[in-house]
């Protein structure tokens, strides 16, 4: 009848069914991050975004814009002289100004450097939404089993309450009380189930695994986490480079309407058959920038470039402090754990012990007894959410300093 510290093992495996372990592979914490990485739909979406940005770098990189024109005139000329046929053939081409192209592809370049960064951005929160499933889903498989035990312990506490009370030595009363126990430890290992349930199904979806899903891990707090070099990689975060890579942008905008307002110029070659002469002619054609000179273009392109300036300083600013926030909460959440790891957890097991021989002997009655049992219930999940806080504080730790990737 003791709930030992052995229900607070903190590694196992989780299923959603009870056969799911035994019939497939359960997956660590690094199977799923793997797995996010490859099947998250948020992800690949990400991904497949790239190629759109690659096709429009394709687009800019052609040194010619425009395609060559070909026009062809056929006409009757009539008058004094016979009938004849005119013939007007021409071909031309327009070219850019130096300098358009590069702006162009400078453009399309830090398009495409916002995109990589953007999907590596994604990557990062989906990653850290997959590491808190699976911490949830152990967290919840732990405290089933603590509740299966609970439930354990209240069935045989109603039949000793049956068996005394038969004996004279219990009222109904006392065994009302304890069949009201167990139908409450049952509930509550039911509530327990649906809980694992949903932080496996949540993982599924993430996962897009149909068949049943399995996870294999501990909740047992890690070592401390390096904060300086930390500090480090959440200078590359994701969306500062993003930020970046958008700054670079608007300046190969500004650098775009620049060479608006220089000429662009084409050249051309033209074949006339005109009352039997045949003449040959070549020209030039060259457009005069004097209304639009891609005023618009520079304006946009630099207020947008002041703005994410700003918006880049204040990023920067706001990691730095979500990562300082982040460690701190980690490193209190893990003095939590440790506080009833090292002074509450150790006396439970006695305290559970004599709490069973005192009402075998009658020392104490039943309503005792649950209020016991019931503490040292609550103290248990107390621990086990406390390990849990500091699961997902060091997830969100390493989603801070970007090192989910």
């Amino acid at each position: 009848m003791r709930v030992a510290c052995a229900a607070l093992a903190l590694t196992g495996v989780v299923s959603l069914s009870p056969s799911a372990a035994g019939g497939q592979t359960a997956l660590t914490l690094a199977d799923v991050l793997d797995r996010a990485r490859e099947q998250a739909p948020a992800i690949v979406s990400a991904r497949l975004a790239l190629e759109e940005a690659r096709g429009r770098l394709t687009g800019a990189s052609l040194r010619l814009q425009s395609n060559p024109e070909i026009d062809v005139n056929v006409g009757s000329r009539q008058g004094a002289d016979p009938r004849s046929t005119d013939l007007q053939l021409g071909a031309a081409q327009m070219f850019e100004p130096p300098g358009r192209r590069t702006a162009r592809m400078a453009a399309a370049a830090a398009q495409l450097d916002h995109g990589l960064a953007t999907a590596e951005d994604t990557t990062r929160e989906v990653l850290r939404d997959a590491a808190s499933w699976f911490y949830q889903a152990l967290f919840a498989a732990e405290r089933a089993r603590l509740l299966d035990t609970s439930e354990e312990l209240a069935n045989a506490m109603l039949e000793t309450a049956d068996r005394r009370h038969r004996a004279g030595d219990l009222a109904v009363l006392d065994v009302n009380l304890a069949r009201s126990s167990l139908a409450r430890a049952r509930s509550d290992r039911e509530a327990a189930e649906a809980e694992r349930a949903a932080a496996l199904g949540a993982l599924r979806a993430l996962l897009r695994i149909e068949d049943t899903l399995a996870v294999r891990g501990s909740l047992a707090v890690g070592q401390s986490p390096d904060a300086a070099a930390l500090a480090r990689s959440a200078e590359q975060r994701p969306e500062l480079r993003a930020l970046e890579g958008a700054i670079r942008e608007a300046d190969a905008e500004i650098s775009l309407a620049r060479s608006l307002s220089k000429p662009s110029y084409g050249v051309g070659l033209r074949y006339e058959r005109e009352d039997g002469d045949q003449i040959v002619l070549g020209g030039m054609t060259l457009t005069l920038p004097l209304f639009s000179k891609g005023q618009e273009l520079q304006a946009v392109g630099s207020a947008r470039g002041t703005r994410l300036r700003a918006e880049l300083d204040a990023a920067r600013t706001r990691v730095r402090i979500e990562l300082q926030t982040a460690l701190a909460a980690y490193e209190r959440r893990v003095a939590a754990a440790r506080v009833l790891e090292s002074e509450a957890l150790p006396g439970l097991d006695e305290n559970d012990a004599l709490t069973t021989r005192s009402f075998d002997v009658g020392q104490i009655g039943l309503p005792d007894v649950l209020l016991i049992r019931r503490e040292i219930l609550e103290t248990r999940f107390q621990y086990l959410s406390a390990l849990l806080e500091a699961a997902l504080a060091r997830v969100a730790v390493d989603a801070a300093a970007a090192v989910l990737r």
